[in-house]
């Protein structure tokens, strides 16, 4: 279906929703933060998203009324970030950049427009694309599960960098245009987006029909419930390390910092799974086994800061850091982490 040019997209924008906005946000007696005043700002996305929220192919708007908040609210901050929406040929991130702007986070704009969607009805987008939903689902059960869960219901978790949304309400046409942003860098490679980091590792490379083949098999998935997520992973047992295998400069605190952080704002655990023992996407690292690297501590060190560009055995890089923004001093606890697993 023929979608509207960059062009076309500001002026449709601009035409349906600016304008009312500004009118409706800066007049006498506009409702305080909450539901109604979040209808009132939801008059600016229906002309792109529906009156109910569930999309519109032709304007490439996907449904959204059956997100979860925390999910809304963070695309709609990433968009005034210019965290996403950020790449010349994002023609839809490019017209949502501006109208997110539009919200103002000292009347409360975000949590009110957010609070009034996820009040709509949970939309149930048919299914428009014909592929390979057997060789769909062999590629979601080896990249995908591990953060969406095996239902698509996703899952909320402790740290917000390992929160993973549901897949259950989405167009087919949005999921493979995303996945394709995410595969050519368009979307997610923003600094400083550990999730955008994360989604971009596992479809690297993919082909379109890859892309198509798995699409089709999340629309094959049970479609609800889609606002319950699955349960967050049992507490990390504590880590015992014995002080005599540490290299020099290196401390039982650092690999036990390292251990949570691998778990958590590292987004380590995404790719190599709790423990460190790997999967479809990422070797295991509890063995003697090391692919790119002698597995001395400083060798580790350096494979975190900068990254695997071409894996070995992999389907898609590894980002210096994973992508995200911890520190030098985190790498170097990860990395001590990371050397106690194979000791």
């Amino acid at each position: 279906m023929t979608r509207l040019t960059i062009r076309q997209s500001f002026t449709a924008a601009r035409a349906a929703g600016i304008v009312a906005f500004a009118a409706a946000a800066s007049g006498c007696g506009s409702p305080a933060p909450g539901l109604a005043r979040g209808e009132m700002l939801f008059d600016t996305c229906s002309p792109c998203h529906g009156a109910d929220g569930a999309g519109d192919e032709v304007l490439a708007a996907p449904a959204i009324a059956g997100s979860s908040d925390w999910y809304l609210t963070s695309q709609l901050t990433k968009f005034q970030d210019r965290v996403r929406g950020y790449h010349y040929t994002d023609a839809e991130g490019l017209r949502m950049g501006p109208m997110s702007r539009a919200l103002w986070s000292d009347l409360g704009d975000i949590e009110s427009v957010v609070e009034y969607v996820v009040s709509l009805p949970i939309p149930d987008p048919p299914a428009t694309m014909e592929a390979d939903a057997a060789a769909g689902e062999a590629e979601y059960e080896a990249l995908c599960v591990n953060c969406h869960g095996v239902d698509g219901r996703g899952v909320d978790q402790p740290l917000p960098e390992l929160n993973a949304p549901s897949l259950l309400h989405l167009n087919d046409w949005y999921i493979a245009s995303s996945l394709r942003k995410y595969r050519d860098g368009v979307r997610g490679a923003a600094p400083g987006d550990a999730a955008g980091a994360t989604m971009r590792a596992p479809v690297s490379g993919m082909s379109d029909e890859r892309i198509d083949n798995v699409t089709t098999y999340i629309m094959t998935m049970q479609r609800l419930p889609r606002r319950i997520p699955g349960p967050p992973p049992e507490p990390l047992p504590a880590l015992i390390v014995d002080a005599a295998i540490l290299p020099e400069g290196v401390t039982v605190e650092m690999a036990q910092e390292g251990q949570d952080l691998f778990h958590g704002a590292g987004v380590c655990v995404t790719c190599h799974l709790r423990g460190g023992g790997g999967g479809p996407l990422a070797p295991d690292l509890t063995d003697d086994v090391w692919l790119n690297i002698d597995g001395e501590y400083e060798s580790i060190v350096n494979l975190v800061m900068t990254g695997v560009p071409l894996p070995q055995e992999h389907p898609g890089p590894m980002l210096p850091r994973a992508g995200t923004s911890i520190t030098d001093d985190q790498v170097r606890a990860v990395a001590a982490y990371v050397f106690t697993l194979s000791r």
